[in-house]
């Protein structure tokens, strides 16, 4: 009868999860070690397309709703459609829409920007659920929370760690962001599983 040592035990016990982070594309999901057997966490890594407004973007995926004449632009809030792909590529499949606004909101830095977003997935593994997002962009790089979420992100809660991508352009401002949630599952039997975005939204 075969023997195995407990090294190689060890290795035989992850190897699912090894397999399955070598199948997942822009994200994984697994078990949170924390005795709460409906719970799991995501994580994923996607990319951000803001099309700046104004009136020379004609591709823009936001638009001005309240221009302020105060210091520093304080309340000038705008509308935003922007949108998430797998790849620096515009012109890839949508894996989800970010929806909902951000306002100028500092006094003394014209670069304080609050954000409130819905992430709206469309592409086929999560299509219907949404993560919502809040925080602040001041600067190249910095951190949102995640305070909820529906459909298979029920309940989630975490955080969005994003840096501007080399590839940004003065028309597509371009964020590369790390997501990491909690959520309890719809379904606790859902197997971990290699996203499907080729049937996602293309740009026109």
């Amino acid at each position: 009868m075969a023997t195995y040592s407990s090294s190689a035990l060890f290795i035989l016990f992850l190897l699912p999860t090894f397999l399955s982070m070598a199948a997942s594309t822009y994200y994984d999901i697994c078990p949170v070690e924390c005795g709460c057997p409906d719970q799991n966490e995501v994580t994923m890594h996607l990319y951000l397309h803001q099309f700046v407004a104004g009136a020379n973007h004609p591709n823009r995926n936001e638009e001005f709703v309240i221009a302020s004449s105060y210091p520093n632009g304080f309340g000038t809030t705008l509308v935003d459609d922007w949108y998430l792909t797998a790849t620096t590529n515009p012109n890839d499949n949508i894996v989800a829409r970010v929806q909902g606004m951000h306002v100028q909101a500092g006094q003394s830095n014209a670069n304080m920007w609050y954000t409130s977003h819905n992430i709206v997935f469309q592409d086929d593994r999560f299509k219907g659920s949404t993560l919502q997002v809040m925080g602040i962009i001041a600067a190249s790089s910095g951190e949102w929370s995640v305070i909820g979420g529906t459909g298979e992100f029920s309940m989630a809660h975490g955080s969005i760690k994003f840096t501007t991508d080399p590839s940004s352009t003065s028309e597509d401002a371009v964020r590369e962001l790390n997501i990491r949630a909690i959520y309890t599952a719809d379904n606790p039997q859902a197997a971990r599983g290699t996203a499907s975005v080729a049937n996602a939204t293309r740009l026109p």
